[in-house]
């Protein structure tokens, strides 16, 4: 699905007629397509954020800049540093940059060296185009049920694209347990009861292939 026809799809929710481009959301631009793919992309980052096996990368490694600091890309939505590597947890990340937190400094060259610091996992947002057809379905339906209740407020559109949502994120999850090869078996593995609820991504950490 490209990112025309997503926009579209939530036009039609709406009542409105599809556009034929896309409009430029980097500027103030306040018409129905534009508000259209601003839902769309602010549902895509918070869907996203939870942390799929498609955008999740372990053992990344970033190496300090000339400042002695350690930049964290922008799209990145999640960086998690492991405590069995860093036994006091002294990284964490503010203003896209890794902060000591024991030294109270973004100076890591004196709790790191010269040498990269490894983050556990990273989440990373992805661009429309790189993300699976499950994971499109689901957010444009999660965008046009938002969408229609922030801007049309239909009670009927949004019972029926609730129902829809339900649906799609259902997909998505089964989609991620194929990809996964989940078992039963190891349903405990991160010490969870059985029935609460899927966590993305997470029930590969335990997991040897």
């Amino acid at each position: 699905m490209k990112e025309l026809e997503a926009v579209n799809i939530l036009l039609s929710v709406i009542g409105e007629a599809p556009v034929d481009s896309l409009s430029d959301i980097t500027v103030n631009e306040i018409t129905d397509s534009a508000l259209a793919r601003k839902t769309l992309h602010e549902v895509a980052r918070d869907v996203q954020a939870e942390g799929w096996s498609w955008n999740t990368d372990h053992g990344v490694k970033y190496t300090l800049d000339s400042q002695n600091q350690v930049p964290i890309p922008a799209t990145a939505l999640k960086v998690v540093f492991s405590g069995s590597r860093y036994g006091d947890m002294p990284y964490v990340v503010r203003g896209m940059r890794v902060y000591d937190r024991n030294r109270q400094t973004y100076d890591i060259a004196l709790s790191a060296g010269d040498g990269p610091v490894v983050a556990e996992e990273v989440v990373t947002q992805l661009e429309w185009d790189y993300l699976p057809h499950a994971a499109q379905q689901y957010i444009v339906i999660r965008a046009a049920r938002i969408y229609s209740d922030r801007y049309l407020n239909s009670n009927a559109i949004y019972v029926y694209t609730a129902q829809d949502e339900q649906y799609a994120r259902s997909m998505l999850i089964r989609a991620e347990e194929r990809s996964g090869g989940d078992n039963l078996l190891y349903g405990n593995d991160l010490g969870i009861g059985q029935g609460i609820s899927y966590l993305p991504v997470q029930g590969l950490r335990y997991r040897s292939n």
